[in-house]
């Protein structure tokens, strides 16, 4: 009989963590006093944008009830601007996350399998290329990258058009990536998934795991990315 319950009280906590689809960050740090924030993977959520000074909560509920889970720091005073903070999940709300600089470029990642949050004020890029198999240039094109245009009225943003397709002579024909610099490191952005189409798909990553772009349709594209809030909107022109 203790057997069966442990298992069935194992399956339910899987059935649970299977199931978390929504964190929120709450308090009075955060705009409107609640923000959802995005999930981009399997137990992997993000937050792009504006946090004034004061303190923030982390729930998998945006009203607390009972079945609200929270997402404790183990350190007191811990702010949200952290390299890899330790957090532990509790059924009752214990310290919470500090915001010590009222700004509208801060980006935090949760990583609810690593029990994590790294968070950041995001610095505008400087330079942002396009490179690749895809592209013109190919892979072996430090030094003459395809420089994208930054926006005037958003430093984060950028934005290129031009022509992509298939080069068959060239390794990973089909792919390509973006760079903060005219080499291949150490600013890049990637998709989630390796061979994302860039036209399926609005989210991506700074740094991480070396994934790229692919194209299915050849043509001319419009291409814009926002360095800030993780996105990237492609278009046929």
């Amino acid at each position: 009989m203790k057997k069966f319950l442990f298992v069935a009280l194992f399956l339910m906590s899987c059935g649970f963590a299977a199931a978390q689809s929504q964190l929120w960050a709450v308090g009075s740090a955060v705009p409107g006093g609640a923000q959802q924030l995005e999930q981009v993977a399997d137990g992997e959520f993000k937050y792009c944008g504006t946090l004034s000074v004061g303190e923030l909560r982390l729930q998998t509920q945006r009203n607390a009830s009972d079945g609200t889970r929270y997402l404790n720091p183990t350190l007191p005073d811990a702010n949200i601007v952290s390299g890899g903070a330790v957090f532990q999940e509790s059924t009752t709300a214990g310290e919470a996350w500090q915001v010590v600089v009222s700004e509208n470029r801060y980006s935090f990642h949760v990583d609810m399998d690593n029990h994590t949050l790294r968070g950041e004020l995001v610095q505008p890029w400087g330079e942002l290329f396009i490179a690749g198999g895809a592209t013109e240039v190919g892979w072996k094109c430090e030094g003459k990258m395809l420089l994208m245009q930054q926006s005037i009225d958003n430093p984060f943003v950028w934005t290129w058009e031009g022509e992509l397709k298939n080069h068959p002579d060239v390794e990973e024909s089909r792919s390509f990536k973006f760079q903060g610099q005219d080499r291949w490191g150490p600013k890049s952005l990637h998709p989630y998934k390796q061979d994302t189409d860039i036209l399926s798909e609005s989210r991506l990553r700074r740094g991480g795991t070396d994934t790229k772009w692919t194209i299915t349709k050849e043509g001319r594209y419009r291409i814009t990315v926002d360095v800030l809030k993780e996105t990237v909107k492609a278009e046929m022109k």
